[in-house]
């Protein structure tokens, strides 16, 4: 499986985590009892929390190569950008809600 970018691989998992998804992040290792970790978590142990239900695993190989600014394609509107959101659409948003009162 080939890595993706780090900003790709954030998002998916916030997304997983804003849709109410355990998300884990952190090197892979075995310890010392065979065991698979994430960080400190023994991936037996969350699988485990779910055993009889249906699940999705999504496994994301970070790049540790990419650079942080990429260019990504709109899909409203097809423009390219770098940054977490596009600046056409952003600003056509800004455009049609008018002037934001504080208070």
């Amino acid at each position: 499986m080939p890595p993706i970018p780090k900003a790709n691989a954030l998002k998916l998992g916030s997304t997983a985590r804003e849709m109410g998804a355990d998300v884990i992040r952190g090197l892979l290792e075995q310890n010392a009892a065979g065991r698979w970790t994430i960080g400190s978590i023994e991936v037996e142990s969350l699988l485990s929390r779910h055993a009889g239900q249906e699940l999705i695993l999504a496994v994301a190989v970070i790049d540790r190569e990419t650079a942080a600014a990429y260019v990504r394609t709109c899909r409203t509107c097809g423009h390219e950008y770098q940054g977490p959101t596009c600046p056409h659409c952003e600003a056509i948003r800004s455009r049609l809600r008018g002037p934001r009162s504080e208070g």
